[in-house]
């Protein structure tokens, strides 16, 4: 059994919201807050423990919308990490982030996309698991208290969730950032993703941090078929080499 924390950065509008929620309606008290917690190189807590990050998400397109996903950097390190490094990325985590943010989401009945994000941004240097649960992607969205209101409700509930192995975990390769035909998926627990336009990153080096930092270890490789473009011969041979059971999707 982890132990858990949310972080939050202090000038993260959507971030603040959520945790002045956890605190006054939930009396939620392991919120640390950090300058900028995509910058963080290290905590001073136990390996075993499960951090939760919440956090505004931006887009250009503006979309309201509600993510998760695990850090991590397959090339540069453009918005904090370390250039070619993962986060390790708790798998069940993530699961029962987004199917909770996808109840919640048609209970409200709020126009706001559930997703699924591929790995992305920092930090990546952290020896405790770590994940994102975000709003976005305006200043309006990270001022929209319903929205922040119900990303607070789901980080609540995962504080108290335990992981019961009833599906396998898996990697994910191919498709867009926001990972639409992962998001769809129930039978497996996903961790670490890798989107198309990383795909001409990863080699041997970085698809191995995609499987040993996916926790628990995962048994298999989820592709977007169609959504592997011009790398579909090597990513398939670089996977024939992991021993991973490999699923089309």
């Amino acid at each position: 059994m982890w132990d858990k924390i949310i972080l939050y950065s202090r000038k993260d509008m959507a971030g603040v919201n959520i945790k002045s929620i956890l605190e006054d309606e939930y009396d939620v008290g392991n919120l640390v807050a950090f300058d900028d917690v995509l910058t963080l190189e290290s905590l001073n807590r136990n390996p075993e423990t499960l951090c939760i990050v919440a956090s505004k998400h931006a887009s250009k397109s503006g979309k309201p919308c509600l993510t998760c996903h695990s850090p991590g950097n397959y090339s540069t390190a453009d918005y904090g990490g370390n250039p070619r490094e993962l986060s390790y990325a708790p798998a069940f985590y993530l699961q029962k982030a987004l199917q909770l943010l996808q109840e919640k989401q048609e209970r409200e009945g709020i126009n706001y996309e559930v997703s699924f994000e591929s790995t992305h941004h920092g930090p990546t240097g952290l020896e405790q698991p770590v994940f994102f649960v975000e709003v976005g992607s305006t200043k309006k969205e990270w001022r929209d208290l319903r929205a922040c209101s119900l990303a607070a409700e789901v980080i609540n509930e995962l504080l108290s969730y335990e992981p019961v192995k009833e599906n396998k975990a898996a990697i994910g390769l191919g498709g867009g950032h926001y990972c639409r035909k992962f998001t769809r998926i129930k039978d497996y627990a996903i961790g670490h993703i890798c989107p198309k336009h990383n795909l001409p990153y990863l080699d041997e080096v970085m698809l191995g941090q995609m499987v040993s930092k996916t926790l628990p270890q995962p048994d298999v490789a989820l592709i977007e078929w169609k959504g592997l473009g011009k790398e579909k011969k090597r990513v398939t041979g670089l996977l024939e080499n992991t021993g991973l059971e490999i699923v089309r999707v």
